[in-house]
């Protein structure tokens, strides 16, 4: 007999992540964004291994409250240009994963540099470093994977921002990578959003 997936704590919060990627990627696309503990969050979240627990990974649910917002938005049927934006670049990160699920050795070549930043101790470096080197992994390991993501925006910010643009991709891998573990389906955005949506608000009360 087919089983719904669970909607739970894990679940929400992974999808959180993946909206809230690409909200900010949208919104350093087209303004001057500053960091934030939002974006520091995401990033850093890459780099956690040996757990499937979305909280040990965006440690507090408010830290997630800019894709909490978004996901309300999409659910309730917002539709101005700027959630098109962001709706594309969901469906984009989402196939990229499913993708990139099924080439081994693209995925082992990931795996191996996220254990070198480990094992070389570069905990230590400031966040700055840590976007360059994730933008190296994109750039070195999911952009080649068909097809590519295209980033709408005002010039100016887009190569202003390309390296963080990049690293907040490869975060929304991450994020969609742990959805998926908990059950998440593009699907489901679709035929369950009430559902979702009422599991998200009694999340996030």
């Amino acid at each position: 007999m087919f089983k719904l997936t669970s909607i739970d704590d894990n679940y929400i919060m992974s999808l959180c992540a993946l909206l809230q990627c690409a909200y900010l990627i949208d919104k350093i696309s087209i303004s001057n964004q500053k960091i934030t503990n939002e974006i520091e969050i995401l990033i850093n979240s890459i780099y956690i291994k040996d757990t499937n627990i979305s909280a040990d990974i965006y440690v507090n649910k408010k830290n997630l409250f800019l894709g909490f917002n978004t996901l309300k938005q999409l659910l309730t049927g917002r539709n101005d240009l700027s959630l098109i934006n962001v709706q594309k670049y969901i469906l984009s990160i989402l196939l990229i994963q499913k993708n990139l699920n099924k080439i081994n050795t693209l995925k082992d070549l990931i795996r191996k540099k996220i254990d070198n930043y480990h094992e070389n101790s570069m905990m230590a470096t400031n966040l700055d470093d840590l976007i360059l080197y994730s933008e190296a992994i994109y750039t070195d390991h999911i952009s080649i994977i068909q097809p590519r993501v295209i980033i709408s925006g005002k010039k100016e910010y887009l190569e202003e921002n390309s390296s963080l643009i990049r690293a907040l991709l490869l975060s929304g891998i991450r994020a969609a990578v742990l959805w998926s573990n908990h059950g998440g389906t593009k699907w489901q955005l679709m035929f369950r959003r009430k559902e979702i949506l009422n599991k998200c608000n009694k999340f996030f009360m």
